[in-house]
């Protein structure tokens, strides 16, 4: 039987260290979202690179 959709392979692996209370609200949010971990730090991480390009175009308009 032949897959009907390609999967998409994740070859990087990024790790952090993070606290206790770090972790808390971690586990908060996979619980409130049903995503785990990786999904929610994939989702942060986008958010941070839209926020940082949101703020590069504010800057570059104003020069």
């Amino acid at each position: 039987m032949t897959r009907k959709y390609k999967a998409i392979t994740k070859d990087t692996i990024v790790s952090a260290r993070i606290s206790d209370d770090e972790m808390y609200n971690v586990r908060q949010l996979m619980d409130l979202t049903n995503l785990s971990a990786s999904e929610i730090m994939r989702k942060a991480f986008h958010l941070q690179v839209e926020r940082f390009n949101e703020i590069e175009a504010l800057n570059s308009s104003c020069l």
